[in-house]
C-alpha cells in the first residue's frame, strides 16, 4: 500500500549512473529506498514525531488522565514541556513551522491555502532522506493541497514513502489505490485513527533495511471535528467502539464572563455548557484512541529492540477553545488556541520524569532533531534545540487572516473572522496587534493574566501598562514580524 517516493539524491544518482541528463522537473521516481545509493547515517537513532489535530493542552500532572499509555513512557520515562506553544495556531501553517523550524513569514506558509508554497528542500523529512534515513509519513499532511499529488509521485513531500490522505471523516474516507493510480474508498471500514496506527506499525515492521535508522511522522486526525457533517451532533469527533462510552475526567467549564474588551466576534453568544461538555467528552475519547494506537506502537518498538534508540516526540498542531474567551475552534492569539502538549523521550538525553518549564514551541522540534542526529540543517532555522540550555526571554507568534473554502472545510467560518494578528509574550504578559487587509493597525491588546481574560488596553480598563512597558512590547513584536534565524547563527534580526 505504501507509495515509495525517491528523494532528489536517489534521482540524481540514477541519472548519473545511466548517463542521462535531466531535462526538467518531472514526477518523482518510485519504488526504491535510500539504501540503494546512500550510506548509512553516522548517528543510528530513530526518530518518531506524533502530531494530533486540535488537541487542547493539559498540564504535565494531568497528562496521564488523557493519555495513560503515552504518559507511562513519554512523561514518566521522558520529559514533559509544561509551557509548549505553537507559533501559528492553524493546521497548515503550524505543520509547516514544525517541518521547517521556521516562522511562516520565512517558510512562506502563512495560511491554510499556502501548502503548495512550501519549499520541500527546507523540510526536516527531505533533509533526513538525503542524509540516508528511511523516512515515512502517514495520516494528514497538509490542508490546501491534494495528498494524491504526493501519493501518485507527481510532487515530492520529502518522505521516502508515505500514506497520506485527506478527509474530515473518521470513516468512509478514500485512500490512494496503487494499482488503479487513483483514490478509492477501501473495502474494509476502519476508523481513521486505527488506520493511521496500522500504517505506522506496518512501516516499522516491514522495513527491508533494518540497519538503516528511520524517521516516522504520524499525523492523527483526532480529536478534530468533522466539519463536513450536516449538523452539530454529527460533527463531533467519533471515537472507536472501544472508547465510545469510556469515562472521561470532569469537564472544566471556564468561559469569560465579560468579553467587551475583545473584538466583536468574541462577544457573540456561544454554545451552551452542555454542548461543550459533549464536545469535550467526544474529543477526550478520540484521544484515548490515539493513546491505544501509540501503546501498540511502543510495544512493537520494544519487541524489535529499538525502543530505547528511538527519539519520540508527541504534540499537537494547535490547541482548541471549548468556550474560553467566548470562542470555539482556534486561529486566535489566546492561550487555549496557542498552548499544546509536548512530550519527548530518549533515554540518556531526556531525563525521566522531568518537567521542563521553559517556554518552547513546535518551532523547536526540527532544530532538536537535527541536534540529536548531529546534522546541520541546509537552511536557516528560527527555532532552538530543546537540548540546548537556551531559555527564551520572550516568544513571538503570528497568523494571517484568510477566507477560503479550505479554511471552512478545516475549521468552519469562525477563524476567517479573526483579522491578521501578531503577538509577543514574556512570561504571563502578552501584547497583541490586529491588522486590516492593508496591514494597518486595527487595535492592540495587553494581558497579564495567562488566560487572556482582561485586556488592559480596553477603554474601560483602570490598570493600563506604562508607556515604557508598551513601547518595549511594541518594539519586540515588530522585530518578530521580520525576524530570521537566531543569534547563534549570526542573524542581524534574530528570532526570539
Amino acid at each position: 500500500m505504501r507509495a515509495k517516493l525517491l528523494v532528489l539524491a536517489v534521482l540524481v544518482a540514477i541519472l548519473a549512473a545511466t548517463g542521462c541528463q535531466s531535462g526538467g522537473s518531472g514526477p518523482d521516481e518510485r519504488g526504491a529506498s535510500p539504501s540503494e545509493v546512500l550510506p548509512l547515517p553516522v548517528v543510528a537513532r530513530n526518530v518518531m514525531v506524533v502530531v494530533l489535530d486540535d488537541a487542547s493542552d493539559v498540564s504535565c500532572a494531568r497528562m496521564n488522565r488523557f493519555y495513560p499509555k503515552i504518559s507511562r513512557l513519554l512523561r514518566d520515562r521522558g520529559t514533559c514541556f509544561e509551557n509548549a506553544t505553537v507559533t501559528s495556531p492553524a493546521c497548515c501553517p503550524s505543520r509547516a513551522v514544525l517541518q521547517t523550524g521556521q516562522f511562516g513569514h520565512n517558510n512562506t506558509v502563512q495560511r491554510q491555502i499556502d501548502a503548495g508554497r512550501l519549499r520541500v528542500q527546507d523540510t526536516l523529512q527531505d533533509q533526513l532522506s538525503e542524509a540516508g534515513y528511511d523516512t515515512y509519513g502517514t495520516g494528514k499532511y497538509f490542508n490546501g493541497i491534494s495528498p494524491w499529488l504526493f501519493e501518485s509521485g507527481e510532487r515530492s513531500s520529502g518522505f521516502v514513502s508515505s500514506d497520506f490522505w485527506a478527509s474530515s471523516k473518521y470513516y468512509d474516507y478514500e485512500l490512494w489505490d496503487e494499482e488503479a493510480q487513483e483514490p478509492r474508498k477501501p473495502a474494509e471500514r476502519i476508523h481513521a485513527t486505527t488506520r493511521t496506527g496500522m500504517f505506522l506499525r506496518s512501516f516499522i515492521a516491514e522495513r527491508t533495511d533494518q540497519e538503516r535508522p528511520f524517521y516516522a511522522y504520524a499525523a492523527f486526525k483526532a480529536p478534530h471535528t468533522d466539519n463536513s457533517a450536516p449538523n452539530e451532533a454529527l460533527r463531533l469527533p467519533k471515537p472507536t467502539p472501544a472508547n465510545a462510552d469510556r469515562a472521561v475526567p470532569p469537564f472544566r467549564w471556564n468561559p469569560e464572563a465579560d468579553r467587551r474588551d475583545k473584538l466583536p466576534i468574541f462577544q457573540q453568544r456561544i454554545a451552551s455548557r452542555r454542548y461543550f461538555a459533549r464536545l469535550y467528552a467526544a474529543r477526550t475519547r478520540s484521544q484515548y484512541d490515539v493513546d491505544d494506537e501509540m501503546g501498540k506502537t511502543f510495544d512493537l518498538l520494544r519487541q524489535q529492540g529499538v525502543l530505547d534508540t528511538t527519539a519520540i516526540f508527541f504534540t499537537s498542531d494547535n490547541g482548541y477553545h471549548l468556550g474560553e474567551n467566548g470562542w470555539e475552534t482556534k486561529g486566535d492569539p489566546y492561550q487555549a488556541s496557542m498552548d499544546v502538549p509536548l512530550l519527548a523521550y530518549l533515554p540518556s538525553v531526556f531525563d525521566a520524569g522531568q518537567v521542563d518549564t521553559r517556554p518552547v514551541g513546535l518551532i523547536d522540534l526540527a532544530p532538536t532533531v537535527y541536534d540529536l542526529l548531529d546534522l546541520r540543517a541546509q537552511h536557516r532555522l528560527d527555532g532552538h534545540s530543546l537540548l540546548s540550555a537556551k531559555r527564551r526571554k520572550g516568544s513571538f507568534f503570528e497568523l494571517q487572516n484568510e477566507k477560503s473554502r479550505v479554511l471552512y472545510r478545516e475549521a468552519g467560518y469562525a477563524p476567517g473572522l479573526v483579522p491578521t494578528w501578531a503577538m509577543y509574550r514574556e512570561g504571563r504578559r502578552s501584547y497583541v496587534e490586529f491588522y486590516d487587509k492593508r496591514e494597518r493597525l486595527l487595535r492592540s491588546e495587553y494581558y497579564v493574566d495567562p488566560q487572556n481574560k482582561v485586556n488592559l488596553l480596553w477603554k474601560g480598563s483602570t490598570r493600563r501598562p506604562s508607556p515604557r512597558v508598551l513601547q518595549h512590547f511594541r518594539v519586540k513584536l515588530r522585530k518578530g514580524r521580520t525576524c530570521a534565524g537566531t543569534a547563534s547563527q549570526g542573524s542581524r534580526n534574530p528570532c526570539p
